[in-house]
């Protein structure tokens, strides 16, 4: 008797590349433990990629917001004493 598929809980922590990392080798255990099963399909593998692309996406996105919180953030440390950030005019914003 099939026990079904195996539960396991996949937890991502870390930088970014190893995020990404530990989720495609998610993915790819999942499509041979698929294979195996004789359940692999098309849509399986499309899923899975969709996933993983998914994934990718936030983890660039999370990335470039947090590089320019810190590039933000260092260029108003280093600005002179006294200088203020310039403000664009509401009608050209």
């Amino acid at each position: 008797m099939d026990a079904g598929p195996r539960q396991r809980a996949v937890v991502v922590t870390g930088e970014p590349a190893q995020r990404l990392a530990d989720v495609v080798a998610a993915a790819v255990t999942v499509a041979a433990e698929s294979a195996e099963a004789g359940r692999y399909t098309g849509e399986v593998g499309r899923t899975l990629a969709a996933v993983v692309g998914e994934f990718g996406a936030r983890i660039v996105g999370e990335a470039e917001l947090r590089g320019f919180s810190t590039g933000w953030q260092e260029a108003m440390a280093a600005r002179p004493a006294g200088a203020l950030p310039l403000r664009a005019d509401p009608a050209h914003a």
